[in-house]
């Protein structure tokens, strides 16, 4: 792949030169020495990747071991560092982004920062007032939203299937059209003393052989009655052609049902485990949050949470989220990511990312309290930022995030049905058969004249 470094240098240099007559844009200069600064960073893919170093001298020799960085916040840094004429060294934190302890002390690439232990925090780091109030930020290098990933839904066995293609008032329906069809059939034949037998039971078995496309037990005779069988014959085929042809169709397709497709959604299911990374600006906002959606979720992160390095972030997501335990809060980036490096890994998708997204965050750098080098990187970021080159490398780490994106709400079926899909159907088969046993039973033990007779 080529390197979009000389590309990025050159439109830094046309940029600042169309903006030098501005007084709202720093002039295009650069250190006449270069310095050497201090950069802390943490690995965050697809921004920041880190490497060990191999010692080599430096003007500001540090006593911790150092890391090459690479990734599109490498890739930027290189191109600051290249423009403004200077060099830098980076080291790595403790694993947070930074959140005030209640001493009032920082932990995290902030807390470093802000004590002067380095002078450039790589981040990208969601901006906020309180950490505004302890390092200054640069201008956004780019915006994020959060979303809910959680494990990619699949199809579950429906035993019950059989009742789908009509609802539940459409069967309520059909008996009460077989009650009121016996009840009248009866009735007339009771009224006018002739057409069919007396017994109830027998005009019930008659409609019920229709139903189900056995031969009448008995004929009816005068023109109510055999109008009133026809129109029940006529009403029964249509509606057996119409749950044969959607039951075909129920067969040959699975539908998924999304459960987790808001953060309301993952607060309500208790059995969830939140994964959220530890010392955000979010895990900050929860903090002193005290009402709305926010506090909610502030409330069951004290018993549901589980906290995680930046580090850390996507080895939890691939060992803790595919089982459906648990639930992660994270950017959008972050979840595109793992869709592609899954889907790489192991060529199928794993994860779901919910439509609905929440809490918008800012990106940016920091730099010390009143450090000179905020507007000078300014300039800068806002000429990559402008020509979308922060995106094309962002996107050229992720070769495959486009392909799981997309959760299909059905699946044609491509293998067989297992007895846990009809469990349901075999027991209503073995519940007819166990009737049918009695019902033999009963005309072998009973009296012939306890048994109803036709006429």
């Amino acid at each position: 792949m080529v390197s979009l470094l000389p590309m990025a240098l050159a439109m830094l240099a046309l940029a600042l030169q169309g903006t030098a007559n501005t007084t709202t844009i720093l002039p295009a200069r650069k250190f006449r020495r270069a310095p050497h600064f201090l950069v802390v960073a943490e690995p965050w893919p697809p921004h920041v990747y880190m490497t060990p170093s191999t010692p080599t001298p430096t003007p500001t020799p540090t006593p911790t071991p150092t890391f090459v960085v690479s990734g599109p916040m490498g890739q930027l840094m290189d191109a600051l560092a290249t423009s403004l004429n200077f060099t830098y060294t980076t080291v790595q934190g403790d694993g947070y982004w930074g959140a005030a302890r209640r001493n009032g002390s920082w932990n995290g690439m902030i807390g470093k920062v802000m004590r002067k232990e380095a002078d450039i925090g790589l981040g990208p780091f969601g901006m906020s007032d309180s950490r505004s109030e302890v390092v200054d930020f640069t201008i956004p290098v780019f915006l994020e939203m959060l979303h809910v990933l959680v494990a990619r839904p699949l199809p579950q066995p429906d035993p019950w299937g059989f009742l789908a293609p009509f609802s539940w008032y459409v069967w309520v329906g059909l008996g009460g059209g077989l009650v009121v069809g016996v009840g009248v059939a009866w009735a007339g034949v009771r009224m006018r003393g002739s057409g069919g037998p007396t017994h109830l039971a027998s005009h019930l078995w008659a409609l019920y052989s229709i139903a189900v496309a056995q031969n009448l037990p008995w004929i009816p005779k005068g023109d109510a009655l055999r109008l009133l069988f026809v129109g029940w014959m006529a009403m029964v085929l249509v509606m057996a052609k119409s749950y044969s042809g959607a039951l075909t169709s129920l067969l040959a397709i699975k539908k998924l049902t999304v459960r987790y497709d808001s953060l309301q959604d993952v607060l309500a299911d208790t059995s969830l485990t939140l994964l959220l990374e530890g010392s955000t600006a979010l895990t900050q906002h929860l903090q002193t949050v005290q009402s709305g959606v926010y506090a909610e979720l502030a409330r069951e992160a004290k018993t549901r949470a589980k906290y995680v390095r930046a580090s850390e972030t996507y080895q939890a997501a691939y060992e803790l989220i595919v089982d459906g335990s648990h639930a992660m809060i994270v950017e959008n980036v972050v979840c595109r990511k793992i869709f592609s490096d899954y889907f790489s890994r192991t060529g199928r998708c794993g994860f779901y990312m919910s439509t609905s997204s929440f809490w918008r965050l800012i990106y940016a750098m920091i730099v010390q309290r009143g450090s000179p080098l905020t507007r000078l990187l300014n300039a800068r970021i806002r000429a990559l930022r402008e020509f979308g080159i922060y995106e094309k490398w962002a996107s050229a780490r992720m070769p495959n995030a486009t392909h799981c994106i997309t959760t299909p709400t059905t699946l044609k079926l491509t293998q067989p049905y297992s007895l846990q899909d009809l469990w349901a159907v075999f027991l209503l088969v073995g519940g007819g058969c166990l009737l049918a046993t009695l019902a033999f039973c009963c005309e072998l033990f009973l009296p012939p004249d306890r048994l109803p007779r036709h006429h």
